[in-house]
């Protein structure tokens, strides 16, 4: 079987959307001087930390504070005059290098038709433009003989065409305290956790796209939340987190937190920036093809985090 490795760029060319790493190894390591923790959980894995210099975090809020980053999945790349096409439709499928719907005729003209060209081989199929269905101007439908299967839409144009059927979503941060605005404390456990876990968030979600007699199958998967604490720290949790709730009391999380060391009041807006990232996994096969297409969907909030300075008095 021929195995093809599908990158964004390769997909989407000047995408916004990064290609994601290889996975670490399994287990976890602690930043010195970064308390924080986490444990196996949803996903069946450990988790990882990393800390860079506080002065130049990693995380760069693309919008410049205007909103939140949500990247959406990759798309088809299947266009007509830089219009999204779908690859598929009414049993034919598209031609990118031709531009138009292409589907074999039913039935083949006779043998004595001016379009063979005395040729005895090969297929004779017919194009059609979309404008030719919009505009009395537009393009006309055309026959034309090839000796082969002209080339249509390659399967991994067909599993990026499978991700849109899946919808997928950006994760919304859930974190301790709970609410919008709420205030955090120095050396106070950070609980964090993804509010809107599902398929559509963190998968397994499987879809299928079909061109024709060829189906191309997905199957998508979380295999990593990424959190970047805006202190410089970033949390990498194999698993969704644990919901905060009263009755877990002050403790720390038992499977995906943070403990901030420094005050958030040198930030803009007196805050740090947390963002969940989420990192996708999509595995695709087909037509004895198949291949790996990855990408992040992200969501931030802010959360103002203070020191408590203890007075003594004679």
């Amino acid at each position: 079987m021929l195995t093809i490795r599908t990158t964004i760029f390769e997909l989407l060319g000047a995408c916004a959307i990064a290609v994601i790493a290889l996975l670490a190894p399994w287990g976890s390591s602690k930043a010195v001087g970064a308390p924080t923790e986490c444990n196996p959980d949803a996903f069946g894995h450990g988790c990882t930390i990393h800390a860079e210099d506080p002065g130049n975090p990693g995380w760069r809020d693309p919008t410049d504070g205007d909103g939140s980053p949500r990247p959406d999945p990759p798309k088809s790349t299947c266009n007509f005059n830089g219009r999204p096409m779908p690859c598929s439709a009414a049993g034919s499928n598209w031609s990118n290098a031709k531009q138009c719907w292409v589907k074999p005729l039913s039935p083949q003209p006779e043998p004595t038709h001016l379009i063979w060209d005395g040729r005895t081989d090969g297929v004779i199929y017919e194009c059609s433009p979309p404008d030719a269905m919009f505009s009395a101007g537009g393009g006309r439908s055309y026959w034309f003989w090839s000796p082969s299967p002209p080339e249509l839409v390659n399967p991994s144009e067909l599993a990026l065409q499978a991700i849109e059927q899946m919808h997928l979503r950006a994760p919304q941060v859930g974190m301790t305290p709970v609410g919008s605005g709420a205030e955090s404390l120095v050396g106070v456990p950070t609980w964090l956790w993804v509010e809107n876990a599902s398929k559509q968030v963190t998968g397994p979600i499987s879809r299928s796209a079909r061109a024709g007699s060829v189906t191309v199958t997905a199957d998508a998967r979380v295999d990593r939340v990424v959190w970047d604490m805006g202190d410089g720290t970033t949390v990498t949790c194999r698993n969704t987190g644990t919901r905060w709730t009263p009755a877990r009391g002050t403790g720390r999380s038992p499977t995906c937190g943070h403990r901030y060391t420094r005050p958030s009041t040198s930030k803009p807006g007196g805050a740090y920036r947390i963002t969940s990232t989420t990192h996708w996994r999509v595995d695709w096969r087909g037509a004895g093809q198949s291949g790996v297409i990855t990408f992040a969907m992200s969501d931030s909030r802010r959360l103002p985090v203070t020191e408590v300075h203890v007075l003594q008095t004679g």
